[in-house]
């Protein structure tokens, strides 16, 4: 985008969702005439890929995305017996077809199917595990897009199983989540920042599923434990010197923290306080710090160094900061606690700012904040 940062930037065609709607009620209603006339069709195509005769990626993406779309069509038990057949079949597909091509394009379709059935899912904790446990495994795997698909069907398991992950079940030392937040930086280590980003957001939905509160928040410290010793570690530097804060991987890390703060904010919503207070004062000093060296900047080289690598760098971190106050200010189920805690210290250092930039280095999206407010 023109500001210098890549965006992965979902692309809406409304004729090819309204067809694809279409065509799902219509599986849907199918189903409900006939479940094993439905079931008996889908498991021939399947068969047919798996034993080559109509096998291509095509044919396979097609089938999967019908057998995804009547999930709660039919009835549990039909269910089930249906869904471990077809992971069974897509599992031995996986296992025979040679090429990593072919692997990937299988493994992107049963994180697909998987992820249709939260029901079964719910009902059915060893194998919800081992389905988390895989797409962990398939985090690590560099092939284009399995890791995307791995980010994006384990937000959508923990969105619809959210609680399950946070109980202590049977057979288990722990809650999965707790084991997860232990277990969370050799999990991501591969992942590149925005899928780190969606991860994080996961897990946001696992910790505001605990219904306890101090548990809850012992939960939001162990998953916020990395991004905060790196956080910690910057002001430390920057506390000594302040031209740390300047440096390209400093501006990097700082942006990836915020964005991860900012997609727990969105799972969590309110209960995201105890967090957002511990970095609070500190966001706001290096929005200030940042403000002034812009402001320095633009006085000694004139406007046009607001598109420099580095003012660029300098203004995302100042546009993420804002995007994490507005999510959580409207998100919060405290009108009081923001009017008395949040706004105060924010006046000068956000709203004064913009007051004072050119209108070349103000940013929109303080408005956008002080509207929510």
């Amino acid at each position: 985008e023109k500001k210098g940062k890549i965006l992965r930037e979902p692309m809406k065609d409304s004729d090819a969702i309204t067809l694809y709607k279409t065509m799902r009620e219509t599986l849907v209603y199918l189903t409900h005439l006939n479940v094993d006339d439905t079931e008996n069709i889908m498991l021939e195509r399947l068969a047919l890929q798996v034993d080559g005769s109509e096998w291509s990626w095509h044919n396979l993406n097609t089938l999967c995305w019908a057998i995804g779309s009547i999930s709660g069509a039919m009835g549990e038990e039909d269910e089930k017996r249906f869904l471990v057949t077809v992971i069974k079949d897509l599992l031995g597909l996986c296992e025979m077809k040679r090429g990593k091509d072919n692997k990937a394009v299988i493994a992107s379709n049963i994180m697909y199917v998987v992820g249709q059935y939260p029901r079964f899912l719910r009902a059915h904790w060893k194998f919800l595990k081992t389905v988390v446990n895989k797409l962990f495994e398939f985090m690590h795997e560099m092939h284009p897009g399995v890791q995307d698909m791995a980010c994006d069907t384990f937000v959508k398991i923990a969105q619809k199983c959210r609680r399950k992950f946070s109980i202590l079940q049977v057979g288990e030392s722990m809650p999965f989540v707790e084991e997860l937040c232990l277990n969370l930086p050799s999990i991501v280590s591969d992942l590149e920042p925005s899928q780190v980003h969606t991860f994080y957001e996961a897990v946001g939905y696992m910790v505001q599923s605990q219904s306890d509160m101090t548990q809850r928040d012992i939960l939001l410290g162990k998953l916020m434990e990395m991004p905060n010793l790196t956080w910690q570690n910057i002001m430390a530097q920057a506390a000594t010197d302040i031209s740390v804060l300047r440096e390209p991987a400093a501006m990097k890390n700082i942006v990836n923290i915020i964005k991860a703060n900012e997609r727990v904010v969105v799972a969590l919503g309110h209960p995201f306080m105890p967090q957002l207070g511990r970095l609070y004062i500190d966001l706001l000093n290096v929005y200030k710090a940042y403000s002034e060296a812009i402001n320095a900047a633009v006085a000694s080289g004139g406007q046009y160094v607001t598109s420099t690598s580095a003012v660029r760098g300098m203004r995302a971190v100042k546009r993420e900061t804002l995007r994490l106050l507005e999510s959580f200010i409207e998100r919060s189920e405290d009108n009081e606690l923001i009017l008395s805690r949040f706004v105060p210290p924010l006046l000068d250092p956000v709203l004064g700012d913009y007051v004072r930039n050119i209108p070349e280095a103000r940013d929109p999206e303080v408005l956008s904040l002080f509207t929510c407010l």
